[in-house]
């Protein structure tokens, strides 16, 4: 992310006014939320009663491992999910031209024209030298030739090859790149790497400087956390928080900072929260991720559902620890 820093010689909120309105009449992109007043950042203490606390160190002594992970999925499988997700995909469409004659005028304030005709020109007839497709999807997939060839047939898109060449290999290759993704997933593992995990120290160090300080409207005043305050990136991170706090059977919790992160196939993965909660029978140490649904095939995001299910291999499969997905503190 970059950032740009402006004094300005007005009043905060006439300049960001005025500043979004500019930014939006010439780049046609909202900045709402984005134009902060650096005299209301604030810098979170730390809270020593949690950070001190027992509990608080058995938690992060149960999550804090390190892990690498290994894949396993055989080449029938990625033929037969690529050729469904390619079957699947919109048919192509014929290659088209566009011409447009237009009249140029060269007046003292600058260059203009008028058009003077348009028409499209359907290259139905026009057979260009095909590319070679599965040389361009070998080195965009790294799977072999034979194996790329039976995924076309298998998906029913070897004639499409004739129509439009440049969006089959298009659309395969996301296809494929997909189905990769989903396979790795689907068969992911962990294993702990030996003597490697996040130091708990680091909540007390100097490098946190950028967690810790953030705009008061961003955060949310607590008693039970690690810190008085929690950054939130979302209106449900935010009541999640504030009913955590309330709720008498929950001992502490902490927002994960950027640092704590799971590897996976698609990139690292920040899970949201670690909790201990108090329950008849002992105390719980608890990992949620906090969505505005629990069903994983509703999230809008395809890569963001498949980090939240290797962070349910990392914890549970590997760790043996508590990981779901949670819409609100009522399911804790």
């Amino acid at each position: 992310m970059n950032r740009l820093t402006v004094i300005a010689n007005e009043s905060f909120a006439d300049f960001a006014r005025k500043l979004q309105t500019e930014l939006e009449d010439e780049c046609g992109v909202k900045f709402e939320g984005r134009i902060m007043d650096k005299r209301q950042r604030h810098t979170a203490k730390l809270n020593k009663a949690v950070y001190l606390d027992p509990d608080f160190a058995a938690l992060w002594e149960r999550i804090s491992h390190q892990t690498r992970y290994r894949v396993e999925f055989s080449t029938p499988d990625v033929v037969q999910k690529s050729a469904r997700l390619l079957h699947e995909k919109p048919n192509v469409s014929e290659p088209m031209i566009g011409v447009t004659r237009t009249l140029l005028e060269t007046p003292e304030d600058g260059i203009g024209g008028t058009t003077l005709a348009a028409r499209t020109i359907n290259l139905r007839d026009y057979r260009p030298p095909l590319p070679d497709v599965i040389g361009y999807l070998q080195r965009e997939t790294e799977l072999t030739r034979s194996t790329l060839a039976e995924i076309l047939i298998a998906a029913e898109r070897v004639e499409d090859v004739l129509i439009n060449p440049q969006e089959l290999m298009e659309y395969a290759a996301s296809a494929i790149q997909l189905a990769k993704q989903e396979l790795m997933v689907e068969g992911i593992k962990y294993e702990r790497i030996a003597g490697q995990s996040y130091e708990m120290m680091r909540f007390d160090s100097p490098e946190l400087k950028s967690y810790l300080d953030g705009y008061r409207d961003r955060m949310v005043e607590v008693k039970k956390s690690v810190y008085d305050v929690v950054a939130f990136d979302s209106e449900i991170e935010r009541k999640f928080a504030e009913d955590l706090d309330t709720r008498t059977d929950i001992k502490l919790f902490v927002k994960l900072p950027g640092w704590f992160r799971v590897k996976t196939p698609l990139g690292d993965y920040n899970p949201d929260w670690a909790i201990v909660k108090n329950e008849p029978d002992g105390k719980v140490y608890l990992v949620r991720e906090t969505k505005h649904t629990r069903d994983l095939d509703e999230l809008s995001r395809r890569k963001e559902k498949m980090k939240v299910q290797c962070g349910e291999a990392h914890f549970a499969d590997c760790l043996g620890q508590d990981f779901k997905v949670a819409t609100n503190a009522s399911e804790i």
